[in-house]
């Protein structure tokens, strides 16, 4: 491959994306040459997932990173093919919705199951089981569409200038430090289409089972190390260009399937880099690796624990670990009062942890853990009540008491709460393999570039609960199982990417993520 060619997808070496096609190329900046094998090393397992006891579906894990264990390649377009059956029904992009038109990825309506997030009309009509994205060498602009032919009720005809490009991941998707994330760069902004990773179980329409974004927080996830996790004040918070609010925590990476029937045998998954020449015309690059699965039994059902708040900011709960499960991680998402995905999930009531936390969206606590028994969230993980800066860290309670909300909401002028107390869910993931390791090297000041990935089987296994919302009332708290519950995604929909405050790179490869070209 020349020297001089210009790579369109890949990282600088301090981190930055380099210049994409159709733009205005930056200052000169030298080049790591993504494309080369001996700078990008991508990994890759399969396992099979236990979705809530009631459905088995695909569990894919993946990495792909530098030497340094950042992200390799800003922009790139995967495939994933193996002995699967893709049972969910196509669907059409919601172009209307997204700044990826491409995508089928999401689901932001309402409407029977076949109307949510799930396969594309391309890959369903190929007879053939794959998952894939759409190469950004279909250029900006072009019309999105679904097949040649007639196009069945709700699907798009394409015109006679290009052929089908709708897919799962868009122009979006792609591999990154810690799993498929909606991570790369969009080309005429060269920051990503999005910060927040795919909320989980993937193809789920979230009418028919809860849903949950994979952000890991503090305890367990605590990136500057002052226990407040993301919500310290100095990484950043916003609104990418999907409308969706970052940095609420570390991408754990989880990557799952649901109307994914695994099958056993040898999956592929082929990654393409596509770049321009220097004289003109493209070229791409693929990396390409198996994984195999020599079992389709899953790991045993899990039940979410009952947290117990002690009134003073912590809560306690008793983990259990069954045989298979070699580790959880306990996802708590504090909604604030009178908040939940009961009450419409998505940013609620103002609580104690001020304006970095529930007021602006649910605050992520995660505890791992690696044995059954008794553990602790901490009393003081909340977000910090500053106004942030290395100098001005106050952190609040992780579970605020109707007194401490009422006096938060009366230095704000607003009236006492009739219930006061914080809201929150409950959920644990377990894993047959080392994956809270994985995601966890993104937070250290050296990551390893190919962390363990599989189990001792040489697959990698997870069993998902159903969460449990657990909403505070003057006799103590009342959990409740949801069996389906609103996507916590709905919300407000801004359409700009406010970098007025762009965090150093170093940041950004604590959080797994392509740093912005500024």
């Amino acid at each position: 491959m020349k020297r001089e060619l210009l790579l369109t997808a890949c990282l600088l070496a301090s981190g930055l994306f380099s210049c994409t096609t159709g733009q205005t190329p930056g200052p000169t900046l030298t080049q790591v040459p993504c494309t080369s094998n001996s700078i990008t090393r991508l990994q890759f397992a399969v396992g099979t997932a236990n979705i809530y006891g009631t459905s088995t579906g695909l569990n894919v894990v993946s990495t792909m990173r530098q030497p340094n264990g950042t992200s390799s390649c800003g922009v790139n377009t995967p495939t994933l093919t193996g002995p699967f059956v893709n049972t969910n029904a196509p669907v059409a992009a919601d172009a209307a919705a997204f700044a990826d038109p491409y995508t089928t990825m999401y689901f932001m309506g309402s409407g029977p199951p076949q109307q949510g997030a799930g396969p594309s009309w391309p890959e369903k009509a190929s007879g053939s089981s794959r998952i894939t994205g759409t190469s950004q060498s279909v250029h900006p602009g072009t019309p999105f569409c679904d097949t040649v032919g007639p196009p069945p009720a709700g699907f798009t005809q394409c015109p006679p200038t290009n052929g089908p490009n709708t897919s799962t991941f868009g122009q979006s998707g792609g591999v990154f430090a810690m799993g498929i994330a909606p991570y790369n760069a969009v080309a005429n902004t060269a920051q990503a289409y999005s910060y927040e990773p795919y909320p989980q179980p993937m193809y789920d329409n979230a009418v028919t089972h809860p849903t949950f974004v994979p952000w890991g927080g503090p305890p367990a996830f605590d990136p500057d190390g002052n226990g407040m996790g993301t919500r310290d004040g100095l990484i950043i918070l916003g609104t990418d260009s999907f409308g969706f609010n970052y940095f609420l925590g570390v991408g754990e990476g989880i990557n799952v399937f649901e109307g994914v029937t695994p099958g056993a045998g040898t999956y592929t998954l082929n990654v393409i880099v596509s770049y321009v020449l220097s004289g003109g015309g493209q070229g791409s690059v693929t990396f390409t690796t198996p994984a195999t699965m020599g079992s389709t039994a899953t790991l045993p059902t899990l039940t979410a624990p009952f947290v117990t708040p002690d009134g003073t900011g912590g809560g306690s709960f008793t983990a259990s670990v069954p045989g298979g499960v070699t580790e959880e991680l306990i996802q708590i998402i504090n909604y604030g009062p009178g908040g939940g995905p009961l009450a419409g999930g998505g940013a609620s009531n103002y609580n104690c942890h001020g304006p970095k936390g529930t007021s602006f969206a649910p605050v992520y606590f995660t505890v791992a853990v690696h044995s059954s028994g008794a553990y602790d969230i901490g009393k003081l993980h909340g977000a910090n009540n500053e106004a942030g800066g290395p100098g001005s860290l106050t952190p609040t309670p992780s579970i605020c008491n109707p007194a401490q909300n009422n006096a938060a909401w009366s230095a704000a002028g607003k009236a006492p709460l009739p219930n006061a107390g914080d809201n929150f869910t409950v959920q644990v993931i377990g894993f047959d393999y080392p994956e809270y390791e994985a995601a966890f090297g993104l937070t250290q000041s050296t990551t390893p570039q190919a962390p363990p990935i599989t189990g001792p089987s040489g697959q990698s296994d997870i069993t998902i609960s159903l969460p449990v919302e657990e909403d505070w009332t003057s006799t103590g708290y009342v959990a409740t199982t949801l069996s389906v519950a609103r996507h916590p995604l709905l919300r407000s929909r801004a359409r700009s990417m406010p970098f007025g405050n762009i965090m150093a790179p170093e940041r950004y490869r604590r959080l797994g993520v392509p740093t912005p070209r500024i």
